[in-house]
């Protein structure tokens, strides 16, 4: 199972909207997709879906169900491990209650793609998920707070660890703004951080995107032929070209992500 962390440095840049369309497109090649709300303490995956969850982590960090049991079918071709929204306590998992739930992870199989969708900033819970995953995205906007957050968790991650990020910069005016933005963080990590930062793309400002996140509906189920579907679905194709190369397992990114 290939492991992708979408994250951020600042909330409120597309992050969650972008988890939800990339796995919808990466599923669209066969691929079976799980997303993972990793937002434990304040979930937004199954708002966007516009799902009402019965079951959420909340019920495994309790003991009452196993992930497997949790485990939601959405419309879209892919399926969704709910977060538990404004439950306090599940933002600051304990060790134990932390290794419970990843642990439970292990045994959901059959899946080719998890994708998490972390909270925003530097916390501890991201900064795990992102050292553990294969692939990290991070996902920025032109606003100079989004730059400057941005460049906050690509140098904190680096600090831990020099592993490849990618960067996906989103609501550009044009591709020309992309390339700017992507060009001065790119810079500033080949400059002063050991790692990488490879761009995958952009997309452009859409006023559909914010339509679609109000309709609670998917953006490339509402509007596949817009500009920005084309370049989410761009995206989503790079961040896939080598993951048939990797020799990945759930195991090691637990191992990772908890620690051993």
């Amino acid at each position: 199972m290939h492991t992708l962390c979408v994250t951020s440095g600042k909330g409120g840049v597309g992050k969650t909207t972008l988890s939800i369309n990339l796995g919808i497109a990466i599923a669209r090649t066969g691929r079976r997709v799980l997303m993972l709300d990793g937002d434990l303490g304040l979930a937004n995956l199954n708002v966007m879906l516009g799902i009402i969850p019965k079951l959420t982590i909340h019920d495994v960090v309790r003991g009452h169900k196993t992930l497997s049991e949790i485990v939601m079918k959405t419309d879209y071709g892919i399926d969704l491990i709910a977060g538990a929204s404004g439950i306090a306590e599940l933002a600051n998992l304990g060790e134990t209650e932390r290794q419970n739930v990843m642990r439970d992870l292990e045994g959901l199989g059959g899946y080719d793609v998890l994708i998490i969708d972390t909270g925003a900033g530097i916390g501890d819970n991201v900064v795990r998920f992102v050292l553990a995953a294969d692939d990290a995205l991070i996902v920025t906007t032109p606003h100079p707070t989004s730059l400057t957050d941005a460049y906050g968790i690509i140098k904190t991650v680096l600090a831990e660890e020099a592993k490849p990020l990618k960067l996906l910069v989103n609501c550009a005016t044009s591709a020309n703004d992309a390339r700017r933005i992507a060009s001065r963080l790119t810079g500033v990590t080949d400059k002063f951080m050991h790692g990488s930062l490879e761009c995958i793309g952009y997309v452009p400002v859409d006023p559909l995107i914010e339509k679609s996140i109000l309709a609670q509906k998917p953006h490339l189920i509402l509007n596949p032929r817009s500009a920005s579907a084309q370049r989410i679905n761009e995206a989503a194709m790079r961040l896939i070209k080598h993951d048939n190369n990797l020799k990945s397992s759930l195991g090691r990114f637990l191992r990772k992500l908890i620690g051993h």
